[in-house]
């Protein structure tokens, strides 16, 4: 006897429903901290981030530092505008991430400059990106959790509401 729920026989729904939620556990062991979005992030072209273990624990010296290194007088000569930390533990409410230090510079050659050059760190190199590519990552990885979310929910007959 097939019972239809949803225009689907029962079985196919349950099987649907298994495969809803294996797919949202497999996610999240993949990925146990997914930073969410409200809206889709800004593009800030002239930010550049490096990433750097909490274990390091960086100070705003050490980046101020290792950036004169590279371009003597950055701050003074207004190369360089901030130097910003980002806890991505606390952003996500885990732990194991890395930290980000995002640097902002007034203009496109000084961007150039510092992503091919990079940063040296308590002597060790650590290479610079551009934090819009970050930040993109991260959203489409919010958008992907939140697709299954929605899936998942629908599946199981309840309202998606938003993350």
């Amino acid at each position: 006897m097939k019972g239809r729920s949803g225009g689907r026989p029962v079985k196919s729904s349950k099987q649907y429903l298994h495969q809803v939620i294996a797919e949202y556990e497999a996610l999240d062991r993949e990925l146990p901290c997914i930073r969410k979005f409200p809206t889709p992030p800004a593009a800030q072209p002239l930010c550049l981030c490096v990433e750097t273990s909490p274990e390091e624990d960086l100070t705003h010296l050490e980046v101020l530092q290792a950036l004169e290194a590279e371009l003597p007088g950055a701050m003074e000569n207004g190369c360089v505008s901030s130097i910003r930390y980002e806890n991505m533990n606390v952003i996500c409410g885990t732990a194991g991430r890395r930290d980000r230090w995002l640097i902002t510079v007034t203009d496109f050659q000084t961007r150039s400059r510092l992503l091919r050059s990079g940063l040296c760190l308590r002597g060790l190199p650590y290479p610079l990106v551009r934090h819009d590519d970050l930040l993109l990552d991260d959203y489409r990885l919010h958008l992907r959790r939140s697709l299954v979310r929605r899936r998942m929910l629908e599946a199981l007959g309840a309202e998606p509401t938003e993350d």
